[in-house]
């Protein structure tokens, strides 16, 4: 996914959801950079026990988006399957163990590039008073919406991707 500096409008059914899938995008982009052709050694080394991998920061990613999809955009329970398949990557901490698999990093890219387009299309088919409208969640006074929901999970990635970086940077300090 190359990445782009300039964000199209009228693409989606309101301005502030092209801003916001730009933004989603454009992190995006950057995390695919911060791991093109990483090795599925470092992809799954731990620099110590109970740290995360890159490989289990990318589950996280990949779980933040399908949740996110399924909770806010959609506006339903996880049915007990996806209970079962999202909340390890979700979670990590006690799962890390499970999320530390030979996998190489193309299996993350599919499975990001999934995530991501199964929210768009739940996005592209609310109208923008839908986008607009409080949802539960997150504060129990005022709630959000779904432009706080999409700026966070960006801002998820991008946290994240700090760590990756981290992670990255200390294999390589360790095993050169």
């Amino acid at each position: 996914m190359q990445r782009k500096f300039y964000i199209p409008f009228g693409e989606a059914p309101s301005q502030s959801i092209d801003y916001l899938l730009g933004i989603i995008y454009d992190a995006r982009s950057v995390t695919l950079r911060l791991t093109e052709g990483i090795s599925k050694e470092e992809l799954h080394w731990q620099y110590a026990e109970g740290w995360n991998t890159v490989g289990a920061l990318l589950s996280h990613i990949i779980s933040c988006g399908h949740l996110f999809r399924i909770v806010f955009v959609e506006n339903r329970e996880m049915t007990e399957q996806e209970k079962a398949e999202i909340t390890p990557g979700l979670e990590m901490g006690k799962y890390i163990p499970d999320l530390i698999t030979d996998q190489p990093i193309e299996y993350y890219i599919e499975k990001m590039a999934e995530a991501t387009d199964l929210l768009i299309k739940a996005i592209n088919q609310l109208t923008e008073e839908e986008f607009h409208a409080r949802r539960e969640g997150y504060d129990k006074e005022t709630g959000c919406n779904l432009a706080w929901v999409l700026y966070h999970l960006a801002e998820d990635e991008v946290h994240h991707r700090g760590q990756i970086s981290l992670i990255r940077k200390l294999y390589r300090h360790l095993n050169t």
